[in-house]
C-alpha cells in the first residue's frame, strides 16, 4: 500500500503532534523546519528546541523515524510557483 503524500510543514507537524506521547519527551520539546534565506518551502533541514532537553535527540529520532514510515515527503507540494 502506497504511503499517504505531505508537505514538509505537515511532516514537522505531525512529529510536533506525536512527540508528547514519547517517554523521553520535555515540556516544550519541538521540532522545526530550518528555512534558506527565511523561507519555509526551502527548507535545508531540522532542528529542535530546547536543545539542553533531556533526552530530546532520542525522542525526535524515534518520532520521526515513526512518522517517516508513515508519510512520503514531497517538497514539492504546497510550493507557490
Amino acid at each position: 500500500m502506497q504511503k499517504p503524500i505531505i508537505t514538509p510543514d505537515e511532516f514537522v507537524d505531525e512529529i510536533n503532534r506525536r512527540l508528547p506521547e514519547h517517554d523521553c519527551y520535555s515540556p516544550g520539546l519541538q521540532m522545526f523546519l530550518v528555512p534558506r534565506n527565511g523561507v519555509a518551502n526551502d527548507a535545508i533541514g531540522i532542528d529542535w528546541e530546547p536543545r539542553n532537553a533531556s533526552n530530546g535527540v532520542i525522542a525526535i529520532s524515534e518520532v520521526h523515524n515513526q512518522v517517516a514510515g508513515e508519510f512520503t515527503v514531497s517538497k514539492h507540494l504546497g510550493r507557490r510557483h
